[in-house]
């Protein structure tokens, strides 16, 4: 079952720390370098400090410094301990497409799943931002970022909780990408028990957050290691939505490549892959849109061409890598494509993930990378139809939109926050 349950948040107090929209921040991996600095310039308590901390004195440790400035904003009163543990209804609204749209979501305390029975994974991990996490937890103490999860609950869960979006929120404000941000705090027993108890028989896809809910049992498995009975350790922080009511955009994550040009690239796929020119990778990624659900194609823009590359025969490539369901387009392009086609053995230092297009277009541009594979979204039933048949697809295969904001609340793992 999946068990949640309420929680002492750690928030910060607009008294000490001003406008709230300039002291939350994106999680760490959608964050460039330029972005950084900006988040940095927006305010002293800005979260990009904490979960992209700058090295200390000794130019090499930035574990250290995220958990004194922690501690240091803790003791000021810039981040203040809720009283009572309570759920957090948190609400964002966004433009896409041209459409208004709201995603609303509860931020509870949630026990960790290494079964992956109840909270199901859908992504590969990579070891190095696990090791980075595992870290910065180490050191702090602090969930301090959001894991989010998607569930299947027709709206039952949600309409415990839904109506306290009538009164004034708790937290109200927008961020840099224009998007709103709305939080209430819910510490009613009966309806925090209500919620949790229609949630528990839910399964929860972990829409982003794989490798820090990956650091949260590594982290779990070193404190049961020393100190046995259970701890605020089994439990995690995380956002859960309703996709039947609430539910987020799903949209697609690029890969850049090194040392593949459009011309190795083509001839690597001359015999399984059918391509056509293509006016820009815009016109590439519009064209991927009107393929059919069962066909499988990518777009390729290198030495500012592009192409729309659309398999001859995707069942072909199915019964290759050993599937007898229809793989998800990353699939494919991992598999038969990067692997045994392309040689690419090693995805951590030879491809690059980007969901913005025309940045990944200027990266390639720019001369940072050799080519773009334009991919498209994968669809949600087809993601949660793999992970709950146990299978794991390629890291960075879904960018669900929009991502839960780092700031609005924090949970603590001290004796505390736990009490």
């Amino acid at each position: 079952m999946v068990a949640a349950a309420p929680f002492r948040g750690l928030r910060f107090d607009p008294a000490v720390v001003g406008d709230p929209g300039l002291v939350t921040a994106p999680p760490y991996d959608v964050i460039t370098p330029a972005a950084r600095a900006a988040y940095e310039a927006m305010s002293p308590y800005n979260m990009v400090r904490l979960i992209l901390a700058r090295p200390g004195a000794d130019g090499r440790d930035r574990y250290r410094p995220a958990a004194e400035l922690l501690a240091s904003w803790r003791a000021e009163g810039a981040l203040r301990l809720d009283a009572t543990p309570s759920l957090y209804v948190y609400e964002e609204t966004y433009t896409l497409h041209g459409e208004r749209r709201v995603q609303r979501g509860v931020l509870a305390s949630v026990t960790l799943d290494d079964t992956s029975t109840w909270v199901l994974p859908h992504e590969r991990t990579m070891a190095a931002p696990v090791a980075d996490r595992l870290r910065l937890l180490e050191a702090t103490g602090v969930n301090l970022s959001p894991v989010f999860g998607v569930y299947a609950g027709a709206g039952r869960p949600a309409a415990v909780l839904d109506d306290v979006t009538g009164s004034p929120p708790a937290l109200d404000c927008v961020d840099d990408a224009g998007i709103g941000h709305r939080l209430w705090p819910v510490s009613d027993p009966e309806r925090v028990a209500a919620w949790c108890e229609l949630l528990a028989d839910q399964q929860v896809l972990i829409a982003d957050g794989h490798h820090r809910y990956r650091t949260s049992l590594a982290y779990r498995d070193a404190m049961r290691a020393t100190r046995p009975g259970g701890g605020p350790w089994d439990e995690l922080l995380m956002l859960l939505v309703d996709a039947d009511l609430h539910g987020p955009a799903v949209l697609p994550i690029h890969r850049l490549l090194t040392g593949l040009d459009g011309d190795a690239v083509l001839a690597g796929l001359e015999g399984d892959f059918e391509a056509r020119p293509a006016g820009s990778p815009a016109e590439a990624e519009a064209l991927l849109g009107s393929l059919p659900v069962d066909a499988v194609g990518f777009g390729l823009y290198a030495g500012a061409r592009t192409w729309l590359l659309v398999a001859r025969d995707p069942a072909a490539l199915a019964a290759e890598a050993g599937r007898a369901r229809r793989m998800v387009d990353v699939e494919v392009l991992h598999g038969p494509v990067l692997s045994k086609r392309l040689a690419v053995s090693d995805f951590e230092h030879r491809v690059a993930y980007e969901h913005d297009l025309a940045q990944a277009v200027r990266r390639v541009d720019e001369g940072a990378f050799a080519s773009l594979v334009v991919v498209r979204p994968a669809r949600f039933a087809d993601v949660a139809a793999v992970a709950a048949g146990g299978e794991i697809l390629p890291q960075k295969t879904t960018y669900f939109y929009p991502k839960p904001r780092d700031g609005m609340v924090l949970r603590a793992l001290d004796a505390e926050a736990s009490a």
